[in-house]
């Protein structure tokens, strides 16, 4: 799969629930940069996905019609929060929480 840095695509998130153990699936929009995908939530408070990755950060991407095994990490560096949200064209939502999502393996 070839992406450019920058690049905003939708895939599918797929999860461990947190209460449940089952994989949950979520459709999201993500940015692509410097090898990695990154999500962001107006808020982890009653978003199930991010408070499921919080848990259990290992996930999957489905992208493409390619499924990745990924690990998951919420992002704290402010920079790099920055860039992301100027990439996802969100500047006036920089307190938006991001996530970046890496391939396992």
């Amino acid at each position: 799969m070839k992406l450019q840095d920058g690049s905003s695509i939708v895939a599918d998130l797929t999860t461990i629930g947190r209460k449940t153990g089952e994989r949950r699936t979520v459709e999201l929009r993500f940015i692509y940069y410097q090898g990695y995908f990154y999500a962001s939530s107006s808020k982890v408070e009653g978003k199930h996905w991010c408070q499921n990755m919080l848990q259990n950060p290992i996930v999957e991407l489905r992208v493409k019609e390619e499924t990745l095994p990924c690990t998951v990490r919420q992002v704290v560096d402010a920079d790099l929060r920055r860039q992301i949200l100027t990439l996802r064209n969100s500047p006036p939502l920089m307190d938006r929480v991001v996530f970046e999502i890496r391939r396992r393996g």
